[in-house]
């Protein structure tokens, strides 16, 4: 608080200094007030350079944007200024000029609050937006200069309409500022648009209402209106920070979508005064509405590939680490790899300590009918209860369950012989029976499963591909003879084969 009052001190002491000459000096030193005016607007540049030269990465360039706009409005005030000073009459209640400069401002706002920092599309959505920034500005123009000449227009009516036709473009910016402030998810950004939409809400009252006063009277106090935005934007810069802009948004989902929808705006200005110019210049009006569609079709391709790309990425990311950690990503059970690693490991065990391990094949009965009939999201719902029901049955807490495949699983029986691989299977078997999953293909109308198995004794050579063979030939033996039950074969069965 010590740090905002003496710039907004600072301020209104200048504000005050400004109605002094606006008000109580005589009217030949008129063009003081527009000094005034041109101070608080140059003050206004240099407060937004500063800003830019703190500010880091992309944001550097909205301060930037702020300052060309009022070095735009600051050149028009001068040139205003000059003409005055010369003794000049003006009767011209448009005058063309600081009309084309303030088309300029406006293009500047347009940029600045259309600005998105995705670093990679950053530059072809700069150019876009640049793109359809500048065509709103070239309509603003044949619009406007359809009725001027360069020399302006001495018809107050034509003044008249141009006022309303500002109006609209500068509650249009102040209400986009304002939504581009809820929006923003970074602090250097919520700062530079709070501070904007504050300006451009300023902006829009002031000046509106000096050129409707204007119209009627001609007071030089008026250019207290033109200056107070300026003044305010300043005393914004050099103020501390709100307490909202270094939290988090409050409304976290309201963000994304304002974010998401960024896009649309600079489309629909551009649709939106298009329609308006075909009234007088019909296949400029025509060219602009088909530009405002390719632009905004443009960016939502390019906004949509970032978005399938990120969610590929997160996708291959996530495989990966459940491949680390030996996870199955649909189940949660240990996955492929972490078995292949387990029963390499156990069979070495096996080598070394002369112990049996017994290995189970199993399959899950006519699955593939199951999720031709009843669809995919079933059939994963019914693997993950097979696979906790599969766990959760195990006797010890060394056994080891894995999903091998698809609807195939396998489990790891440490120091175990043949006859207690069969006794586990029946368990497994009970365990899925328990479950009673309704299955119309399969003969009992319930999920059921086969299973093959095998045993390695520890006292000869074999490998972990010669166990899983011979579980696996045992397993076809299973479904080849009816499914729903088990069967072993030895590794010399398969060694005489």
């Amino acid at each position: 608080m010590s740090r905002r009052l003496p710039v907004y001190g600072l301020a209104l002491a200048f504000f005050l200094l400004h109605g002094v000459a606006a008000i109580a000096l005589p009217l030949r030193l008129a063009p003081l007030s527009t000094l005034c005016v041109i101070l608080a607007e140059v003050a206004a540049i240099l407060a937004c350079l500063y800003a830019a030269r703190k500010a880091g990465g992309p944001v550097r360039i909205l301060w930037w944007l702020l300052a060309l706009a009022a070095l735009l409005t600051a050149i028009a005030n001068m040139l205003d200024m000059a003409t005055t000073a010369m003794g000049i009459a003006v009767s011209n209640h448009a005058p063309a000029v600081p009309i084309f400069l303030s088309t300029l401002y406006c293009v500047a706002m347009l940029l600045a609050i259309s600005m998105r920092f995705d670093l990679r599309a950053f530059g072809p959505v700069r150019i876009i937006n640049s793109m359809l920034s500048l065509a709103i500005g070239a309509l603003f123009y044949v619009q406007i200069f359809s009725m001027l000449t360069m020399h302006g227009s001495e018809r107050a009516a034509d003044a008249f309409f141009i006022v309303l036709l500002f109006d609209a473009l500068d509650i249009s910016l102040a209400i986009a500022g304002t939504i581009r402030a809820l929006g923003a998810d970074k602090p250097q950004e919520r700062r530079f648009y709070y501070i904007l939409a504050v300006f451009l809400w300023a902006n829009f009252i002031g000046p509106s209402l000096h050129n409707h006063i204007l119209l009627r009277h001609d007071f030089v106090w008026l250019d207290l209106l033109l200056s107070a935005p300026y003044l305010l934007l300043v005393a914004l810069v050099f103020s501390p920070n709100p307490g909202f802009v270094q939290r988090p948004s409050t409304f976290p989902r309201l963000a994304r979508v304002i974010r998401s929808g960024s896009p649309i705006f600079l489309s629909l200005a551009l649709l939106a005064l298009g329609l308006l110019v075909s009234r007088t210049h019909y296949y400029i009006g025509v060219a602009a509405s088909l530009l405002s569609l390719i632009g905004f079709s443009t960016l939502t391709t390019l906004t949509q590939s970032r978005g399938i790309e990120a969610e590929e990425s997160l996708l291959a990311a996530k495989t990966t680490l459940e491949e680390m950690v030996g996870l199955d990503a649909l189940t949660g059970i240990p996955n492929r790899r972490a078995f292949d690693t387990m029963l390499h490991r156990e069979c070495i065990a096996a080598n070394r300590s002369l112990q049996p391990v017994s290995l189970l094949m199993i399959d899950v009965d006519h699955f593939k009918q199951l999720n031709d009939t009843r669809g995919h999201p079933l059939g994963d719902a019914y693997l993950i209860q097979i696979a906790h029901a599969l766990r959760n049955a195990l006797p010890r807490v060394t056994d080891f369950a894995a999903r091998y495949g698809g609807e195939e699983f396998a489990v790891i029986l440490p120091a175990t012989n043949s006859g207690g691989a069969a006794e586990v299977a029946r368990r497994l078997q009970s365990s899925i029976a328990d479950l009673a999953l309704s299955h119309a293909a399969s003969p009992s109308g319930k999920v059921t499963i086969s299973i093959g198995y095998s045993t390695f004794n520890g006292s000869a050579k074999t490998s972990p591909i010669d166990l899983t063979h011979a579980a696996d030939r045992a397993l076809y033996q299973a479904k080849e003879r009816g499914r729903n039950r088990s069967e072993y074969l030895s590794l010399h069965e398969i060694a005489g084969k």
